[in-house]
């Protein structure tokens, strides 16, 4: 009898343990911040065409919706996209934040950007970034960006 009261008492203990993790609370400024911290090291491999850098801001489940292009899906395939960034004549990235929002499953990021080149701007634009934690650690789940007009 003792056994199974102290058996039930153990899966009680145990079972509110799992609905009551001691993890750290939703943070949206502290993420804020490692979005901030993101963008730069999204802007120096862009530059330079680090793939491996690059794939690993993304999700491995990333969906990128860039203008005038194909659906692009997976780690590999925006590594391949950014390799061709300085032959291309890519010789900067600006990314501004203009509004970042959401909670512990995902981060919303608005903004605009532009893409400068042999002295002049060669894109500008807005986007739309969906942030998710993989392996705790903030990366770019799903994106979509934007030309502006002409």
């Amino acid at each position: 009898m003792k056994r199974t009261v102290f058996i039930i008492c153990l899966g009680a203990i145990i079972s509110s343990c799992k609905n009551h993790p001691n993890a750290a609370p939703f943070d949206l400024a502290a993420v804020k911040n490692i979005i901030k911290d993101n963008n730069k090291l999204y802007r120096i491999a862009f530059i330079s065409g680090d793939s491996a850098v690059f794939a690993d801001l993304h999700h491995p489940s990333t969906i990128n919706m860039p203008p005038d292009a194909p659906l692009m899906t997976g780690r590999g395939s925006m590594g391949a996209m950014i390799k061709t960034m300085p032959a291309m004549g890519v010789t900067d990235y600006k990314v501004e934040s203009t509004n970042i929002y959401g909670g512990p499953e995902d981060v919303i990021e608005e903004g605009k950007y532009e893409v400068d080149g042999q002295g002049k701007v060669m894109e500008k634009g807005k986007y739309i970034v969906i942030w998710k934690q993989d392996e705790g650690k903030w990366k770019i789940f799903r994106s979509i960006w934007n030309k502006d007009g002409k």
